[in-house]
């Protein structure tokens, strides 16, 4: 009786794993081979007790090729292929039971001509591109994250759209921004369209292109047809890079980068007055952003304008909240630009002028909500 419990448990011979491994071309010594054995035996019971409670947690009575892999592939091993027949097992002619084995005329099948019915659609990829500062459109290589099948319909709204807002028509660019205003078919282009408002950094040096992007923000945030749901958040950044970077445009002093500033500070607030309310901590990123901007001394007071005006736009709470405490100190330094009367820094307290103005406007905000 002992001896029966003791071989309870199927054993593999030695002898069998080393013809395996001959098989292989591998030469095993009796002693690797008695150890790999017994592991091999300890892993098969194991997979074979995992593949059983995989059959009680399904509720049923037969044990599956099935079950078997979820246990293997539980145990991080390659499932066994050729067994998973979806089909329930019949009877044999033979006496002994087992799965039924389909003969399937394999030379019929392939040379058959009759075409599928049900075929799927035909589907079209848009491929996203960025701008290269002149109106052109070049690819760019890579394609948003948020990838989806487009309609022919789709794709051809998004060329034409694209090629008017960026293109040389004035009319054309606004019937096109006034139709991504109130279209409520796009919402598959969503993705498309702020990637391609993301290309702000990509034509810096051009303040019209920049312009046009924006708009197609702007356009984008008061479509009431349209959630923005997270890419709010992508052009809310958008406007905030318009807004606080040094832009390769504003090393001209003769280019108005001013007004692009104000433009997108007035955009970065409808973005949150809009759509904030539906993506989590973006007040709190958009005055951690332009608080660093104000403490920092070494970015340009073209940046300090756009975090001023960007906190304007945002409210007296945001002025309250950020530029109050840091005026003091800012104040003494803004000061002392505007004190050098040297003809080096003529532009720079040019600048100061700005930023002066901008401040005067946002704390008189304040007092008078105060």
């Amino acid at each position: 009786m002992a001896e029966r419990e003791e071989r309870r448990f199927v054993e593999l011979p030695r002898d069998s794993l080393r013809l395996m491994a001959e098989s292989a071309g591998l030469d095993l010594s009796d002693e690797v081979a008695a150890l790999l054995a017994e592991d091999v035996c300890y892993r098969l019971r194991e997979a074979a007790q995992n593949s059983a409670q995989f059959l009680k947690h399904t509720r049923r009575r037969k044990l599956t090729a099935e079950d078997f892999n979820r246990a293997l592939r539980w145990s991080n091993v390659q499932a066994a292929w050729g067994f998973g027949w979806p089909e329930a097992p019949g009877p044999r002619e033979a006496e002994a039971p087992g799965p039924e084995e389909r003969e399937v005329a394999l030379g019929e099948l392939a040379l058959a001509t009759n075409i599928p019915k049900g075929a799927g659609q035909t589907l079209v990829r848009v491929q996203v591109s960025y701008l290269d500062g002149k109106g052109n459109v070049e690819p760019q290589g890579a394609v948003p994250s948020a990838v989806s099948a487009l309609t022919p319909e789709l794709l051809q709204y998004y060329q034409q759209v694209t090629r008017a807002v960026l293109g040389d028509d004035p009319q054309l660019m606004k019937v096109a921004l006034q139709d991504l205003q109130s279209n409520a078919k796009i919402a598959a282009l969503l993705p498309y369209f702020v990637y391609v408002v993301s290309g702000v950094k990509s034509v810096s040096h051009d303040l019209e292109q920049l312009h046009r992007l924006l708009h197609v923000a702007r356009s984008l945030t008061r479509n009431p047809l349209l959630a923005l749901g997270p890419y709010a958040r992508s052009l809310a950044g958008s406007a905030l890079y318009c807004a606080l970077e040094p832009l390769a445009a504003s090393i001209n002093p003769l280019n108005d980068h001013w007004t692009l500033r104000d433009y997108a500070a007035m955009l970065l607030a409808a973005i949150f007055w809009t759509h904030g309310d539906l993506v989590s901590g973006l007040y709190q990123q958009i005055l951690l952003a332009l608080q660093k901007v104000l403490a920092d001394p070494v970015r340009p007071l073209c940046s300090h304008y756009g975090a001023v005006v960007a906190l304007h736009a945002l409210g007296w709470k945001a002025v309250e909240r950020v530029l109050y405490p840091h005026l003091p100190t800012y104040w003494a330094n803004l000061q002392a630009v505007l004190d050098d009367y040297s003809v080096s820094n003529a532009q720079v307290k040019a600048d100061g002028h700005k930023v002066y103005g901008a401040i005067l406007v946002a704390v008189e905000r304040l007092l008078k909500a105060k």
